[in-house]
């Protein structure tokens, strides 16, 4: 209300102004921009009003009908950042991916062939196979009986099969079709059973989340602190989570190297500070993330992400064409500069530091005849500290794109899986995906390391990996 209030005086006042003066041509254009702005801005709650009087009284209300997505490559539109060389997309050779088990050489009947046939070597024919078959050992332990002693000795199986009946090969699988996979566990169950197990949802839930569980919460927490002195910068990004139906917060820390993922019912900067503060001081200078207050005054600088700044110019919708005239424009600078930020992180020097922050002035102070925008302008503006600390530190990124995607691998396990139900499923959760984001940063096999864990013969030093 104090808004249309505002606008209701402008146009008071536009009776006292000379109407033949470019000046006053060009607040009539703002006003009725904002003015058009607000009668949308209405009818959009009033709709949303209507349909939450008819879901109260059980009936529905206006389909909410996606428009489907373009078909052609948008990536390339003038304003739009681009966050990474794209290249060609080439078609390599199979047999340079593939592991060979076996060769078998195929011999050709010469018999009916002419004579003077020579040998040329060989043509190669790549054929991939997996084999699903049980390996269930029955192991007889010799047993001896001392009378002298009344005492019985009995021989012993390995030790990561003395307490359960499944061997780590198993486990290690159960681990990466829920983790990785995102298979659930009833579906696990059915396809271990399927194939020669006999297996309860029970166990599989108490190995994904019981067993060496003390062993991968350290793993987790030595990979978190091998991560945080690996780079000058973190990464971070928040989403939501269920634990036991109320709602919590699942927070990933990483960087090109690493992922560590919490898990908590608040999001607040003290929660953050709660799991990072301990290593901060000495580990690392800079957290990069989106414009959320909790993950600012953490680390000693914080550094805006580009891409999240650039999308409040992305939803301004201006009606008339000389504003969006001038947006296009200003999102043409804002697009030019970002590849001169590039540019600089590739080649640092003062006088290309010098030049960019003063060309931050020119874009981002620059009074335009659009309310909208002069007004994210000025909020752009107030956050030039942040989103140039790029030129005291190059290797930090523009952009928070890395832990973006990082967090919505656990966005895609939480709609298939609901949540968590306990804090032993919390602290699974964080360790395996974890694990997870790490291993596959650094190319290393989610199944084999977590053979090296339940097996309790590690031969991958993952944290020992991150330098």
């Amino acid at each position: 209300m104090a808004r249309l209030t505002n606008e209701i005086e402008r146009i008071k006042n536009l009776q006292n102004m000379d109407l033949s003066d470019s000046n006053t041509r060009q607040e009539i254009f703002s006003l009725l921009e904002t003015l058009l702005g607000i009668i949308i801005e209405l009818q959009q709650e009033n709709q949303e009003l209507k349909d939450e009087i008819n879901r109260l009284k059980g009936e529905q209300g206006k389909p909410n009908i996606k428009p489907k997505k373009p078909t052609v490559d948008v990536t390339a539109k003038k304003g739009q950042l681009d966050t990474g060389t794209k290249k060609p997309w080439v078609k390599g050779s199979k047999n340079d991916k593939v592991q060979i088990d076996r060769v078998e050489t195929i011999h050709l009947d010469t018999t009916a062939l002419p004579p003077d046939v020579e040998f040329k070597g060989y043509e190669e024919k790549l054929v991939q196979n997996i084999l699903i078959k049980t390996d269930n050992v029955l192991y007889k332990l010799e047993k001896y009986y001392s009378s002298s002693e009344r005492k019985t000795y009995i021989a012993e199986v390995d030790e990561s099969i003395r307490s359960t009946e499944f061997g780590a090969e198993t486990k290690a699988l159960i681990s990466c079709l829920y983790y990785e996979n995102r298979v659930t566990e009833n579906k696990i169950a059915s396809f271990l059973n399927a194939n020669g197990l006999s297996i309860s949802e029970g166990t599989i839930s108490n190995i994904l989340i019981k067993d060496q569980s003390k062993v991968l919460t350290k793993i987790k927490q030595e990979i978190l602190e091998a991560g945080l002195r690996s780079s000058v910068y973190q990464q971070i990004d928040d989403t939501g989570m269920k634990i036991a139906g109320q709602n919590a917060y699942a927070t990933i820390v990483c960087n090109e190297k690493y992922s560590a993922f919490f898990i908590n019912t608040s999001k607040s900067r003290e929660t953050v500070k709660s799991f990072l503060t301990a290593f901060l001081a000495s580990l690392f200078i800079v957290l990069v993330g989106d414009d959320a207050p909790q993950f600012k005054k953490i680390a000693k600088l914080f550094a805006l992400c580009w891409v999240h700044e650039e999308r409040h110019y992305k939803k301004l919708v201006p009606v008339l064409d000389c504003h969006r005239a001038e947006l296009d424009r200003v999102r043409g600078q804002i697009w030019v500069y970002y590849e001169k930020l590039k540019k600089y992180k590739a080649h640092p020097t003062e006088q290309k530091k010098s030049e960019l922050w003063v060309e931050f002035d020119d874009i981002f102070g620059q009074e335009i005849g659009y309310d909208a925008l002069n007004k994210r302008l000025s909020l752009t503006m107030e956050k030039k500290a942040e989103l140039l600390v790029v030129l005291d530190y190059p290797q930090v990124p523009l952009h928070n794109n890395l832990s973006e995607n990082g967090v919505r691998e656990i966005v895609m396990k939480r709609k298939i899986s609901g949540g968590v139900e306990t804090s032993d499923g919390v602290k699974a959760w964080e360790n395996n995906m974890s694990i997870l984001g790490t291993c596959r940063k650094l190319r290393v096999s989610f199944y084999d390391f977590m053979i090296g864990v339940f097996s309790k013969k590690m031969i991958i030093d993952l944290p020992g990996l991150i330098q």
